[in-house]
């Protein structure tokens, strides 16, 4: 007998209400150790909440360290009632929460302390956010919570799947369909002299969602061309903000039969986030090709075809699965390593490359004068399509010429185009200074870090000092000497000491 989704919402719904106990719900999403979670979610779960005529109770659980703890609070008339941890909670925390309940809905306010050792380095983490929901609320209430310590942001969620949050998303998966449009088949057949040649290609939308996917062939091996499988993508191929859950499509055309096959996965959560929707469907058609033939050298004969119109193509609902609540807005963990923040905070460095420099002399005055230059961005292990940019030599900071003296010898840093990148890795304001008989460089820096909270930077300081542990190749020309790295590929990490941060004013 056929399940449709609306029995499935019942039934996950029913399991949740009947449970009542952390650890029944869906597995929260699979976030790294407590320290990039606490960056990247710090928020809170409120379960199982319960009104009386005197009070209000509910379980709290924080999404970044999974510790929970139960709360009861006094209802008065009015106003906010503080809180207090009824039993032993999961870990040892410091925590504080208060709730406003009115006629038709309540308000609770979440504040906690944590600390996590998993990087290393412990670092406390102070975060607090608040939420509302109406009284008669069943599901898992989510409060997203602001960082006050140890820097202040409020990180920014992804926009999710594709249409996961549109109207009608779940009522229209009930029956699952897809418009096909744009279709075209090539059958260029090859000779002796020319390789056979095919090509495949549409635009397949979900109604449910609004989601577009370009399906187009993957590659062939060999000299005979393969249309099986098709190589589908949407948005999300050129979107770093989908989050852990990105629609997939997998299709295939037969050439023989013009038949066309597609399975897709979507998700949807609009009639409640905290329930959402992993949803899969395949169907299966014959395209009603019209094909033009072209007759070419060798008795060949190519054929065009395009359909005429949109196909509606009707699926079959496979599986649905529920999944953590909330988790389709969660931001994807750094599989690529730590980025701007994290990399600043944990193992700070620059990455020096392209160093040179240049002596001019001035045979009028007999003296001369030392430029130098060099390129660096920020040793995170995820760069993205960021490379490192240029460090001119700008004005002299004065203090003398003494490279020994604290304030002396120091060049205002005259930094190079960017390339107008929004997530920078390099220092917006800095100086330095560059001993050349000890080929010493001094780097003093500010930079700013936008990846956790675009709206909100983080200010970071520091100051590296580094010895060029490269040969130099030297030429003169018209009174001016170039001495650069050997290597013209040569790079080399130095570690910030001294790092401080805080919000970018």
């Amino acid at each position: 007998m056929a399940v449709s989704i609306s029995h499935f919402l019942l039934v996950a719904s029913a399991v949740v209400l009947v449970s009542g106990q952390f650890g029944q719900i869906p597995a929260p999403s699979p976030h790294a150790g407590c320290t990039e979670s606490s960056f990247s979610i710090p928020s809170w779960l409120i379960q199982n909440v319960k009104y009386t005529d005197d009070n209000v109770t509910f379980d709290l659980q924080n999404r970044a360290t999974n510790s929970t703890a139960s709360l009861g609070c006094p209802r008065k008339e009015s106003g906010y009632n503080p809180c207090s941890i009824q039993g032993p909670p999961s870990s040892n925390l410091t925590l504080g929460a208060a709730v406003q309940v009115g006629e038709t809905s309540a308000t609770f306010l979440v504040k906690e302390t944590w600390t996590c050792s998993d990087r290393g380095k412990s670092l406390t983490f102070n975060a607090a956010g608040n939420n509302s929901a109406a009284l008669n609320y069943t599901s898992p209430i989510l409060v997203k919570g602001s960082l006050y310590s140890p820097v202040a942001i409020t990180p920014a969620y992804a926009d999710g799947p594709k249409g996961h949050d549109s109207p009608g998303c779940t009522a229209k998966s009930e029956k699952p369909s897809w418009v096909l449009s744009l279709i075209h088949f090539t059958d260029e057949p090859g000779d002796a002299s020319t390789a056979p040649f095919q090509n495949f290609n549409l635009i397949v939308t979900n109604p449910a969602t609004g989601y577009q996917a370009s399906c187009m062939p993957g590659g062939s091996f060999g000299d005979t061309p393969n249309l099986s499988p098709l190589v589908c993508a949407g948005d999300e191929f050129q979107s770093s903000r989908v989050g852990l859950h990105p629609i997939t499509t997998q299709a295939s055309f037969d050439p023989v039969t013009s038949s066309f096959t597609l399975n897709q996965t979507w998700f949807c959560d609009d009639t409640d986030a905290a329930k959402p929707l992993q949803i899969n469907a395949a169907g299966s058609t014959t395209l009603p090709l019209q094909c033009t033939t072209q007759e070419v050298n060798n008795n060949r004969t190519n054929k065009y075809c395009t359909v005429d119109g949109d196909v509606t193509l009707p699926g079959k609902l496979g599986t649905v699965v529920t999944l953590a609540p909330y988790s389709l807005e969660d931001p994807t963990p750094q599989s690529r390593g730590d980025g701007c923040t994290l990399t600043s905070i944990f193992h700070p460095a620059w990455q020096f490359s392209n160093f040179e420099v240049t002596t001019i002399a001035d045979d009028h005055t007999n003296s001369s004068s030392v430029v130098t230059s060099f390129e660096v961005i920020l040793a995170a292990e995820n760069r993205g399509f960021q490379y490192p940019i240029p460090i001119y030599q700008g004005q002299a900071l004065g203090g003398g010429d003494d490279n020994d003296d604290d304030d002396g010898g120091f060049f205002q840093c005259d930094i190079g185009a960017d390339g107008g990148n929004d997530l920078p890795l390099w220092p917006y304001q800095c100086r330095f200074r560059y001993a050349p008989e000890r080929k010493e460089l001094v780097l003093e820096a500010e930079w700013a870090c936008l990846d956790l909270d675009g709206a909100n930077p983080v200010k970071f300081s520091g100051a590296t000092t580094t010895i060029i542990n490269s040969s130099l190749t030297c030429e003169t020309v018209d009174g001016r000497s170039r001495c650069a790295t050997a290597d013209p590929g040569y790079t080399w990490v130095a570690e910030i000491a001294n790092v401080t941060w805080g919000k970018l004013e």
